[in-house]
């Protein structure tokens, strides 16, 4: 399939009425994602009946969270003429496949490497964060990038899938988030915020502190590291699990994180599962550091850590996945190149970066 770029929609307003202009903007393709990720849950024993009466149990836990982006739900559905529980399923995706414990069995892991390098080491002294999203093929006819300006708050730029509130972007006061998968033992024994909502919660902040209390105070159904980064130089990856938060800071002004549990405290106190899915984290992580830190210090460029990104060793399991079946058939790859500059608070995407591609600028 060739994607040359996602599209953009612009939306404003309270939290419903963003959704409806989200909903109606992009319809086809959120009846696309419910098709698709219908199909991944009857993969798993989950019929739609069933799907539908799961994601309702979600929606007292998210308007707990957050009001607003229960009504934002509420309104995507309304205006892609959908209950808003199959909103509410897309979001809590994640959350309802690995509660079922056989998500390892029938789809691809959702990978990804990524990657901060601070303003210490930059060329041009501004924070450069970036990430390789690994997951379905079917995913690069779903992506879309969202510029909300919302009634109160931030405004938000942010890369998701059609119906989906988040999955990596940056706000009007430079705070950006990125996501990466991990596994520990006990992940789906509890119900938690979807991960979509908390990362538009971090997108929603004001304050880098509050970014960062997001992740930490939130109930948490299965693991997730996110890296949260600030544009006047702060970055952290947070390790999470259901139960504990675990952190990780630039070393010599290079942050990477891909796919397995990295911190001492983690490695001591978790039983990490993501190897069993993604074994070429080991590599991916460490080939990307060493290439960053090969460079002359304090003079790394965007361009550097694109490069870095485009790594091949092992493929089709490389930094850049090229399409490679998983275990149950389905087909992943790297679906898209993210690069953000929180300072100018801008972003550009590259989709299918395994084969001939262009970047496409976004900005706030």
């Amino acid at each position: 399939m060739d994607i040359e770029s996602f599209p953009l929609y612009d939306i404003e307003g309270d939290a419903r009425q963003c959704g409806q202009q989200y909903g109606r903007a992009a319809g086809d393709r959120i009846d696309l994602s419910l098709r698709t990720y219908r199909l991944a849950f009857e993969r798993v024993g989950l019929s739609w009946d069933r799907t539908r009466a799961l994601a309702r149990r979600f929606m007292p836990l998210i308007e707990a969270f957050d009001a607003g982006m229960l009504r934002e739900i509420e309104g995507v559905a309304e205006g892609a003429g959908v209950p808003a529980e199959d909103i509410v399923a897309l979001n809590a995706r994640s959350e309802m496949l690995y509660a079922f414990q056989q998500l390892e069995a029938t789809e691809p892991p959702d990978g990804c490497t990524g990657v901060v390098v601070m303003p210490s080491a930059a060329r041009d002294g501004k924070l450069i964060h970036a990430q390789n999203w690994d997951w379905r093929v079917e995913s690069l006819e779903l992506g879309v990038v969202l510029r909300i300006q919302p009634a109160k708050g931030p405004a938000m730029l942010t890369f998701a899938e059609a119906g989906t509130l988040a999955r990596a972007g940056l706000n009007s006061v430079g705070i950006a988030v990125t996501g990466n998968f991990i596994k520990a033992d006990g992940d789906g024994q509890q119900q938690g915020v979807p991960l979509a909502l908390i990362r538009r919660g971090i997108l929603q902040s004001e304050l880098y502190a509050n970014a960062l209390g997001v992740v930490c105070r939130s109930a948490r159904s299965i693991s997730n590291n996110m890296i949260v980064t600030h544009a006047e130089g702060e970055a952290v990856s947070l390790e999470t699990c259901p139960a504990q938060v675990f952190w990780q800071q630039p070393e010599a002004g290079i942050l990477v994180h891909a796919n397995h549990f990295k911190t001492p405290a983690a490695l001591a106190r978790v039983v990490d599962r993501s190897l069993e899915t993604t074994p070429d984290s080991l590599y991916r992580d460490r080939r990307v550091t060493e290439a960053l830190h090969a460079k002359t210090a304090g003079d790394l460029t965007e361009q550097d850590v694109l490069d870095a990104l485009q790594d091949r060793f092992g493929a089709p399991r490389a930094v850049c996945r090229s399409p490679s079946a998983g275990p149950g058939g389905a087909s992943s790859a790297t679906v898209a190149t993210i690069v953000m500059d929180p300072a100018a608070r801008k972003m550009r995407i590259a989709p299918a970066p395994f084969k001939a591609h262009r970047f496409t600028e976004y900005s706030l």
